[in-house]
Formats: structure tokens, C-alpha cells, sequence
């Protein structure tokens, strides 16, 4: 069936320059497209999490700052003292609700930027409070406040006795969000009360609020779980910012609400991605828990904004296109239009001829002003020419659709490979984060903290190792020594680095590079260590197998160069002697050339097995090359090396080998002499008595002449 184009040239003209033309442009700018906005997409991310973490670190560097203050300001003798005071004038003060303020907590307030402080006996009495609000003389276990975060707090630090910090939340006394972080007060070892403060919310926000390189939609959020398991959020929106005082809900518990941001985060999860946001914008965004407030935090940017300046750039290449497509249609029109009317008069003449019609094409068609009329006048040689110029009209159409593919693969292959590199660039950040094996102790090495690739490759728990000292990992094999050198450096304050074998919960041991750092509190001193370690069982599996002889499971040239090494070093700086042996198996060649190479590979283990029974235990055994073997002897003369040569030369006579029957052996013996200095000269003393001995006729011991 004719294609519609080909009943006209033109059309036909027209059609293929769109292909081999128009064609490729839209292609290019389509991939174009997509690379662009998979790079905005990508570099976006990465912005919103480096602007993450860093509000994330700066949170919970305030906080534990906090944290450290208050511990610091409750163990003072003053406000052990502020304690005895109000609680002996408690039941007093109460009755007639009479406040005496503390100068010393006015002026620890002003200095620390608390917003109040709290003083609470063991029986849940508010006995002080800095500003003097409707809590004071309230009981937190049975009072109004006894769901209060204040009281949450105190109830979890009698319990355990640690620091704690409640989330933020209503609190009616202060009219507004509130939080607070409670210690225990000790008298004598002895618990006596709770100090606690209120947190200054506009110095939290401080740290957190700021949209510095977030765009004009970019937006810091933070929530927390509510008893009914919604995200409230904890702090002002940008673009809602009375939601933080009107308990506004983020995301009520909806099991649909789960993929959002923000309730992944309160759940304890950390990524970025991109997604919807409270208002239902598409956004990118990070995200990320904070334990220390029990908040999840969520840096984002609306994807509209992200993708602006992509969207420019894209209609700005569409409008070149366009400008373009234009351009060459016109051009083609114009070229077209002069090449085919022409013709189109032609071909009625050719026609017409064809017809048996006799008609000159001088006259009309030769008076055409182009190449027409030289044509009409030529035809009978052009028609031969013309058979040629097709053809190489056709070839340049087919090397110009052979390049357009060409160039449309590489394309294609290009965008395979930046897809592998990608791929493989998440897939090294993911064998990052599994391996990392860390953890923390206290000053007399219990754990406070593991991470999960600890508990991964120990077999224990977090649960079977925090609270649990680091000897539970300890493996019989690793001498005292090193643990003692160990404590020694990290108990001066230095940074300890090795290599240790630990044993996992099965029994089954591995092997780790281990860094261990003490922690220092703000006075300097030593308030714990942390560690970080690799995995290196494999490393050290290798190192054990590249010193050892694959074929007969000895020792290798490397392993027994390295002994000569530690000999030579004896032997200089103590004057300690040694000997070494070096044996060859006689004609051995012509057991490979007719028996084969299994069958000497068969003699060489055999050969082995009788050297390893007849060896002294202080002499070291191993492969030197070949069908070559080589004796180290320590604190051993020559003379008693011959005899020890010569034993094995008799015992290797006496046996029988499979298939060969009967073998021999030649020995070259030498001994470390002062003049020597490295190993080379040794064996070459060695190496030329077993040539004697191969020339003396073999089978027998010789000893190099000093």
C-alpha cells in the first residue's frame, strides 16, 4: 500500500527532514527534561538535609547543655540549702500564702535564661517556683496538675533518678506551650527532692527558627505524639504562626497519615524524599527524630519552588525548539519550492515522451531560468546521472539516520550509566550506615549506648548490652596486656587505637579496628569513653592465609622471610646464632615431565607431612620455591643443624612414595655469621652447599664453609 506522501515529492521532502531533523531535537530536549529536573530534585534534597542536621545538632546541643547546667546548679551546697529552707517553711508558707523569692535563683534565671525554676519535695509539693505562677504549693500527684508535663518529668526522675525532659505542651499555670527538665537533688547519697526549670521557649526557638536558605516556602516544622497519637505541633509554623499555641494538628493517627513526613519522623524515622506536607503541598523534605524532646522535625521546601527555576530553563529550551522547527519548516518549504516546480514540468514532459508523444523540450521547458533547461537539453546524459545522484541522495539519508541512532544510543547509554552511578552511590551510603559499630560507657566501662550494627554482629541485644560491662565481649585469647595498656591510655586522656578479638554471644569470635575516645564535660574532666569500630575478621582471615603455602598448608617465602627478618635482628642486637636448611628433591623434573604435575604436586605433600614429623618444635618449616624447602633453626650451629638435616635426609630415604616408589633429598646447611646482614646471604651460603651436594652426587648433607 503507497504511503499518502509519496504521491508527492514535496510532502515527501517535508516528511523526511522532520525525521532526520526535528525529530532528535525533540528527543534531546525531552531527555534534557527529565536529567535537569532529577538533578534539582536531587540537589534540593541534599540542601533541606545538611540544613536538618544542623538544626538538629544545634537542638540537641542546647538541650544537653541544658541538661549539664542543672545537674551542675542542683548538686550547689545554696541550693541545697534553698531546699532545707523552703521545705521546713512549706506547711507554713502554704497556709498562709506567703512567697519569699531566692536571690540566687533570680539570678541563676537571668544569667542560665531559664524561663522559672522548681523546687519539689518526694512528696509531689511544689515548695518553690522561681516566678511565683498558680503552681506554687500544687501537688503533683494529686493536683490539678497532676497530668501536667511538669509532673511527668518529676515522677520519671524520682523513679529512675536520671535527667529527664518532658515535651512541650499546655501548661495552665504559665498560659502557654511549655517544657521541663527535672534532676534529682541528693543529700549525703540520699535523694531529698527534684529540681527542675522551665524551659525558655523563645531561646529554643531561637535555635531552631530560621529560614536561612529555605526559599520563601521553605518551613521548619516540629511536632510530638499527643495521648490521642496525633502530631501537634511544637513550635510556630512560618505561615501559621499562632498554630503552636492552638495545639494545631499536624496529622491526626490515621493509618493513611503514616507516609507524611512529619509523622515518620515523631515515629522515630530518619530520610528525605519528596512528599505532602500539613497544607497538601507537594514538597521536598528531611526528616528526622530528636529523643532528646521526643519531637520529629521536618525541613521542607515546596517542590513548586524548587522546580522554578527548572521550569524557566525548560520553556526557554521549548521556545528555542519552537524557533527553531519554525525555522527549518520554512527553509524546507523554500527549498522545496524551487526544487520540485521545476521538476514538476519536467516530469510532465518525460511523460509525455513516455506516451510516444513527441515533444521537444526545447521551447518551454529549456527557456526555464535554472538547471531545468539545461536538463531538458542533456536529458539522455543526465538520465544516466541521475541513476547515481539517487543513490547518493539515499546513502547521505541513510548515514544521516545511521548517526541520529548512533548519537540516540549514546544518549541512551549515558543515562544507563548515570543510572548505575547513582544506584551505586545509594547502595555504598547503605553499607556505610550498616557497618558502623559504635558505642559508648561510662567511667568504669559500662555500656550507656550500642548501636544496631553492635547488636548486629554481637548476637546481643541493646537491651543485653546497655547496662553491661565491655567484658562481655572480651575473648580468651587476647592477652591482659592489652586491656591494660588499653585503660592506661584512655584513663590519661588519649585516644586509644588497635586491633581486638571479641567474642559474640554464640562463642563464635570476630575481629575489629577499634578507635576509643573519652568524653569530657564542660570542666574537662573525663565523664565517659566512646568507640567506634570495622570489622576486620575478614581482613585478618586473609592476612592468616596470605602466609601460608596453598599446596602443602605450610608456611609461604613471605611468612618465612619475615621470620628471617626477627632472626636477623636477634642475632645483630643480642648475639643470639641460628642456622638454616635448605633442601631440594632429587630429580623432580623428571617426576612432573612423566608422571605429571598431580603426581608431584602428591610427592610434595607427602614430602611435607615427613618433614613436619621429624622437625624440632623451635624450627620454623615452609615452602621456599618449588620442590625446594627451607629450615629455620633459631640459637642452633651449624653443626646441629647438619645433625637435624641429616636425620631428615635418612628418614625421606627410608620411606616409599605412590606411584614413584623411592625419592631423595640434598641439604645445604649454613650458619649466621657477624658479616651478614640480610637473609639473602644467609641462603646463598646455604643454596651453594645444597649445589655441592647436588654435584657430589646427591642424597646427602653439606655444610657451607664459614
Amino acid at each position: 500500500m503507497s504511503k499518502w506522501y509519496s504521491f508527492n515529492i514535496k510532502n515527501e521532502l517535508l516528511v523526511w527532514f522532520f525525521a532526520v531533523s526535528i525529530l532528535p531535537l525533540i528527543l534531546v530536549s525531552v531527555i534534557n527534561f527529565f536529567n535537569l529536573k532529577s538533578d534539582y530534585e536531587e540537589n534540593t534534597k541534599e540542601h533541606v538535609s545538611q540544613i536538618l542536621d544542623s538544626k538538629v545538632l544545634k537542638v540537641k546541643n542546647y538541650i544537653n547543655g541544658l541538661k549539664d547546667g542543672i545537674s551542675i546548679i542542683s548538686m550547689l551546697p545554696t541550693t541545697l540549702d534553698n531546699f532545707e529552707k523552703y521545705s521546713s517553711e512549706f506547711n507554713e508558707n502554704r497556709r498562709n500564702r506567703v512567697y519569699h523569692n531566692s536571690p540566687f535563683f533570680d539570678k541563676v534565671v537571668e544569667e542560665e535564661g531559664f524561663y522559672g525554676i522548681f523546687l519539689i519535695d518526694l512528696n509531689g509539693n511544689i515548695i518553690y517556683t522561681q516566678r511565683a505562677e498558680s503552681d506554687l504549693y500544687e501537688n503533683l500527684l494529686e493536683g490539678p496538675l497532676k497530668d501536667s508535663g511538669l509532673a511527668w518529668a518529676y515522677n520519671r526522675t524520682r523513679a529512675l533518678l536520671n535527667t529527664e525532659i518532658s515535651t512541650f505542651e499546655y501548661y495552665a499555670p504559665s498560659s502557654e506551650q511549655a517544657s521541663f527538665i527535672s534532676v534529682p537533688i541528693f543529700k549525703q547519697k540520699q535523694l531529698i527532692g527534684i529540681f527542675a526549670i522551665q524551659i525558655s521557649k523563645q531561646r529554643l526557638f531561637d535555635v531552631i527558627i530560621n529560614y536561612k536558605g529555605l526559599g520563601e516556602s521553605g518551613e521548619v516544622i516540629a511536632g510530638y505524639l499527643d495521648k490521642k497519637k496525633s502530631v501537634v505541633a511544637s513550635i510556630p509554623l512560618r505561615f501559621k504562626p499562632n498554630a503552636f499555641n492552638d495545639h494545631f494538628v499536624l496529622q491526626s493517627n490515621v493509618s493513611v497519615a503514616d507516609d507524611t513526613p512529619v509523622k515518620k519522623a515523631v515515629l522515630g524515622n530518619s530520610g528525605v524524599d519528596i512528599s505532602y506536607d500539613y497544607k497538601e503541598d507537594k514538597i521536598v523534605a528531611a526528616w528526622k527524630y530528636i529523643p532528646e524532646l521526643r519531637w520529629g522535625m521536618v525541613i521542607k521546601i515546596n517542590y513548586d519552588e524548587v522546580m522554578q527555576e527548572a521550569y524557566n530553563q525548560i520553556l526557554f529550551n521549548v521556545l528555542v525548539l519552537l524557533a527553531v522547527i519554525v525555522v527549518i519548516t520554512v527553509a524546507i518549504f523554500i527549498v522545496t519550492r524551487h526544487i520540485v516546480n521545476p521538476i514538476q514540468i519536467l516530469t510532465q514532459k518525460v511523460n509525455s515522451i513516455s506516451l510516444g508523444k513527441d515533444e521537444p523540450f526545447s521551447e518551454e521547458v529549456s527557456s526555464l531560468e535554472n538547471e531545468v533547461g539545461e536538463l531538458a537539453k542533456s536529458f539522455n546524459i543526465m538520465s544516466k546521472s541521475l541513476q547515481e545522484s539517487q543513490n547518493t541522495i539515499k546513502n547521505y539519508a541513510t548515514e544521516l539516520e545511521y548517526k541520529v541512532d548512533e548519537r540516540t544510543k549514546e544518549l541512551e547509554e549515558a543515562s544507563e550509566k548515570l543510572q548505575v552511578v547513582n544506584e551505586n552511590m545509594k547502595k555504598t551510603l547503605d553499607i556505610v550506615d550498616e557497618y558502623v559499630i559504635a558505642s559508648a560507657t561510662d567511667l568504669d566501662g559500662v555500656i550507656t549506648e550500642a548501636s544496631s550494627a553492635l547488636s548486629k554482629i554481637t548476637g546481643y541485644s541493646k537491651d543485653e548490652l546497655i547496662g553491661k560491662k565491655h567484658s562481655i565481649l572480651r575473648h580468651p585469647d587476647v592477652p591482659s596486656a592489652l586491656y591494660k595498656n588499653l585503660w592506661k591510655t584512655i584513663i590519661a586522656g588519649k585516644t586509644w587505637y588497635g586491633e581486638i578479638k571479641n567474642q559474640k554471644k554464640d562463642g563464635s569470635f570476630y575481629w575489629v579496628d577499634v578507635i576509643i575516645a573519652p568524653l569530657f564535660d564542660k570542666h574537662n574532666n573525663i565523664e565517659g569513653y566512646s568507640s567506634i569500630r570495622q570489622d576486620i575478621t575478614d581482613k585478618k582471615l586473609v592476612e592468616e592465609l596470605s602466609v601460608t603455602d596453598q599446596l602443602t598448608q605450610i608456611s609461604n617465602r613471605l611468612y618465612l622471610e619475615n621470620i628471617f627478618k626477627n632472626e636477623l635482628n636477634r642475632a645483630t642486637r643480642y648475639g643470639k646464632i641460628f642456622s638454616v636448611i635448605l633442601l631440594d628433591i632429587d630429580k623432580f623434573k623428571s617426576v612432573n615431565d612423566t608422571y605429571g604435575h598431580d603426581v608431584g604436586d602428591a610427592i610434595l605433600i607427602a614430602m611435607v607431612n615427613i618433614l613436619k614429623q621429624y622437625v624440632r618444635a623451635t624450627d620454623i618449616l615452609g615452602r621456599w620455591g618449588g620442590e625446594e624447602f627451607l629450615i629455620i633453626c633459631p640459637e642452633t650451629t651449624a653443626i646441629n643443624a647438619k645433625v637435624v638435616a641429616e636425620k631428615l635426609r635418612v628418614k625421606i630415604e627410608e620411606a616409599t612414595f605412590e606411584v614413584v616408589g623411592k625419592k631423595t633429598c640434598s641439604f645445604g646447611v649454613a650458619e649466621f655469621k657477624d658479616t651478614d646482614i640480610s637473609s639473602k646471604e644467609v641462603v646463598k651460603r646455604a643454596d651453594n652447599a645444597l649445589y655441592e651436594a647436588k654435584e657430589s652426587g646427591r642424597n646427602r648433607v653439606i655444610v657451607a664453609q664459614s
